[in-house]
């Protein structure tokens, strides 16, 4: 790869790290928006984390860089995560910010829409992803009160998972975390919801693969599932603090756990499921059988 390409790669990711802290400090109720270039640093395994009295923008500096709409691009949905968890107003600025990185990026490859064509080329895992959290971007910038970016045509749904495919699945549900954050629903949430054993499967599959990112992100599934009454199948907090504990140490991953945890706490306060049952009233797949899958 060219030196030059890996520059502004670094430099994207370096983007992508900078605002996830301003989110983790939005989150964790920091005095005001976070400076760009300060990190984020991990705090308490428990930190106090009072919610901000007013929801301020996350992104006020004016014009953006690039390298910066790249990184709002990325984090979609999670811009919005701390005013969704505290129940307070999204902010317009922040919406602005999510709306022009949409149109500033737009998406390469593309998910074919809601009842295409039979043979139509079938879209990456990725490219459905970067859809659908698209259209989760766009419909937070409308509840901020500001046009919604164009995403295009509903992309198809995530296919369903099968007895004998599920870790895929499971993976391709980790890529669309962002998604798991109140005022949010549709066919993904729905997915989650249906099988969330199949998620639990798949935390379970991550720790014992060391792949604690997508494990990260598949236990917030199952913390947003508990919040809204479903059962989470796993005991969170050692998941979590476990990850904490031996995870990259990455501000991307110290903020999927910051929001799982938040809905977890929510679940709990809510008195849903108990965690470590099962809804069997839930339609399941094959695979979401008592007895287990196949691995």
């Amino acid at each position: 790869m060219p030196f030059a390409d890996t520059t502004l790669r670094d430099e994207y990711a370096a983007a992508v790290e900078r605002v996830a802290g301003r989110v983790l400090d939005a989150l964790r109720g920091a005095a005001g928006p976070a400076a760009p270039t300060r990190p984020s640093a991990p705090g308490a395994t428990r930190p106090d984390r009072p919610a901000p009295p007013t929801p301020d923008p996350l992104l006020d500096e004016g014009p953006l860089s690039k390298a910066s709409l790249a990184a709002v691009r990325v984090l979609g949905p999670d811009l919005f995560a701390a005013p969704l968890l505290a129940g307070l107003p999204l902010d317009g600025p922040t919406a602005d910010a999510a709306a022009e990185a949409v149109e500033a990026f737009p998406m390469t490859e593309t998910s074919p829409a809601t009842g295409s064509a039979a043979g139509h080329p079938s879209p990456s895992d990725a490219a459905l992803a970067n859809a659908w959290r698209d259209r989760a971007t766009a419909r937070l910038v409308e509840l901020a009160g500001r046009p919604a970016p164009a995403t295009g045509p509903e992309p198809a749904w995530p296919p369903e998972p099968t007895a004998g495919d599920w870790p895929r699945w499971t993976v391709a549900m980790a890529r669309l975390s962002a998604l798991a954050l109140p005022r949010l629903d549709g066919p993904v949430h729905e997915l989650a919801r249906r099988h969330s054993l199949t998620v639990a499967r798949g935390v379970t599959r991550s720790m014992l693969r060391r792949d604690y990112r997508t494990a990260a992100r598949l236990a917030r599934w199952l913390a947003w599932n508990e919040a809204n009454g479903g059962p989470a199948h796993l005991e969170l907090g050692p998941v979590l603090d476990r990850i904490r504990a031996v995870g990259d140490g990455s501000t991307r991953m110290w903020l999927e756990l910051a929001v799982a945890e938040r809905l977890s706490d929510a679940g709990e306060a809510s008195g849903g499921t108990p965690t470590g049952t099962t809804d069997r009233t839930a339609p399941q797949h094959p695979g979401d059988s008592q007895d287990g899958a196949a691995a």
